[in-house]
């Protein structure tokens, strides 16, 4: 198939499939660069790093200042709202509201990759970079890694760093996280 053979859905369109029904509420979809990706259904490790991440900025982060939240949606351009597994946004009025999460608010997302490591290091990482979100994770399950990209420059980020063992800084903050802050326990 060629890709004058493709629609590119935006966001817009895809709010309509919802509400008339073509795409169905329970249905885990997200809509990267005008495709929809169905999302892999969640594992025990893939589910309890996300708590376990979840749990951990949760407690060392002031409320006021920051959302800490999981799989909600990213406004980032009419043809791309990904789901990120957490995101951690500055607080604002609006987000309590009625809001989706804009671009300027996003302090870090992150991804718990299993079945999607390869996307989540390549295609999400770009889209990511493209829109300026400054701090980009990647918790690779199978091999107990996890990747930071920071320093966006001209659209790409230019530090990446794999650690295999921790603790090690927690950017874009200035404290530590260990491994055991974040997977499973064995």
């Amino acid at each position: 198939m060629s890709t004058a053979d493709k629609h590119q859905f935006t966001i817009t369109e895809v709010e309509k499939m919802y509400q008339h029904e073509i795409l169905s509420h329970d249905e885990r979809i997200e809509l990267i660069d005008g495709e929809l990706y169905v999302m892999s259904p969640k594992n025990p490790p893939h589910f309890i790093t996300q708590r376990n991440l979840f749990n951990f900025f949760f407690k060392h982060l002031a409320e006021k200042d920051y959302l800490v939240d999981r799989e909600i949606p990213i406004d980032i351009s009419r043809n791309s709202m990904p789901e990120p597994d957490l995101i951690i946004a500055y607080q604002r009025e609006g987000l309590q509201r009625d809001e989706y999460v804009q671009v300027p608010d996003v302090v870090l997302l992150v991804e718990v990759s299993d079945a999607t490591l390869s996307r989540d290091l390549e295609s999400k990482k770009e889209l990511y970079a493209r829109a300026d979100i400054p701090v980009y994770w990647v918790i690779n399950i199978p091999q107990q890694q996890v990747h930071i990209f920071s320093d966006l420059y001209k659209g790409d980020y230019g530090t990446a760093v794999s650690y295999k063992k921790g603790p090690f800084q927690a950017l874009p903050f200035d404290f530590p996280i260990t491994f055991d802050d974040i997977f499973p326990k064995i």
